[in-house]
């Protein structure tokens, strides 16, 4: 049976988005010392949404009282255009990832990375900042104040709305799902090729690249079926006005609606609209963590941490065989399947490879360093 109102929320979804948050931001310094724009836009696109969604869950469960009417202005600000801001930034990343496989080479000429780095920003934070001026062309009102759930965004349905507000979002996740499947499948066709290319170089770092492309694909995959069901959803059962004017469209605009628990049950379907797409925040989170903080180099960043940690109370921690552990992979041999590709396994027997990224692209290309015990 499905849920009447947001109450069942409370407090297992505010503990689940605090935990992603934390996750989320484990590896984001990584991604922030290398310079990597769409890894640290996703992460933080990921983060925001988690903290408001875990403080709106927990401030307004089971009361409508709005003291602070600004939070509520930030919030739906933000709301309005994370999904954007996740779709242009996942955009980015796999667009780099499939000119990388393209054209099959790694460099570029410093003009070529100044140019990258302006194109980042623009994609990952210059358009999601222009879609909150479009959201407020269409914008009925402040937002909508819903018990249990907090501040959310509104949007006057009229056929501008959808021309500049809702359509976009869904064909940003199609280009990149695009993009994503036809990077596959030149890594398909010219794996060997690749291989040499990643080999050849010496600021090469093939885990990342595959943990990038698989990141992109699946948050891409979870996002588009939601933006475009609720842009469905509100083309067949909202009722579609037509735009007359400005006036028209904001009048009354500083009117907050609040709406109870029992005015959400009388609302077909708001609540698994809703959820799915709140629930899907959380779900982002452990996607990114998922990715960049369950492998090797982060592994290895965890235990530097715990080193250093230890240190302050005297304690130490007994050294890794390094050497004896690389002799080990270097005798067993062996081919990596495709799993291993699209998890982005290095082969045993491979050198370490870390993942200090470009400064352009979200990539990570650097030195390969044999470590000595």
């Amino acid at each position: 049976m499905s849920p009447k109102n947001f109450s069942y929320m409370f407090p297992a979804y505010p503990i689940i988005c605090i935990i992603a948050t934390i996750l989320a931001l484990i590896p984001l310094t990584t991604h922030w010392l290398a310079g990597n724009i769409g890894a640290v836009a996703l992460s933080l696109w990921i983060v925001g949404g988690n903290i408001m969604a875990a403080v709106n869950t927990i401030v307004w469960h089971g009361n409508l009282n709005n003291p602070h009417p600004v939070w509520g202005d930030i919030c739906q600000a933000y709301f309005s255009v994370m999904n954007f801001g996740l779709s242009a930034g996942t955009l980015y990343v796999q667009y780099t990832l499939w000119k990388v496989a393209r054209n099959r080479r790694l460099f570029v000429s410093p003009r070529e990375k100044r140019r990258q780095k302006l194109w980042a920003v623009f994609f990952c934070y210059g358009i999601p900042l222009i879609f909150v001026v479009l959201h407020y062309i269409v914008q009925g009102h402040r937002y909508d104040l819903v018990e249990d759930l907090g501040p959310t965004p509104t949007a006057y349905p009229t056929p501008l709305t959808y021309v500049l507000y809702f359509i976009w979002d869904p064909i940003f996740c199609l280009i990149a799902i695009g993009l994503s499947i036809h990077t596959y499948s030149i890594l398909y066709r010219h794996g060997r090729t690749m291989e040499k290319v990643f080999i050849s170089s010496k600021k090469n770092s093939e885990k990342k690249y595959y943990r990038l492309l698989g990141m992109t694909l699946l948050i891409s995959l979870i996002h588009f079926p939601i933006v475009l069901g609720i842009m469905l959803y509100n083309a067949i059962k909202v009722p579609t006005q037509p735009w007359i004017s400005w006036d028209d469209t904001h009048f009354d605009f500083n009117r907050i609606n609040y709406l109870s628990r029992e005015i959400v049950e009388t609302i077909p379907d708001i609540v698994t609209i809703s959820s799915i797409s709140y629930w899907s925040i959380a779900l982002c989170g452990y996607t990114y963590f998922f990715f960049f903080g369950t492998g090797t180099e982060a592994r290895r960043q965890y235990r530097v941490a715990l080193v250093a940690v230890c240190r302050r109370f005297g304690i130490e921690l007994p050294e890794r065989k390094e050497k004896e552990k690389k002799k080990t992979t270097r005798s067993t041999g062996g081919k990596r399947s495709w799993l291993d590709r699209l998890l982005g396994r290095r082969r045993e027997g491979e050198s370490f490879l870390s993942t200090i990224g470009d400064t352009s692209t979200g990539i990570t290309f650097v030195r390969t360093f044999q470590r000595e015990s």
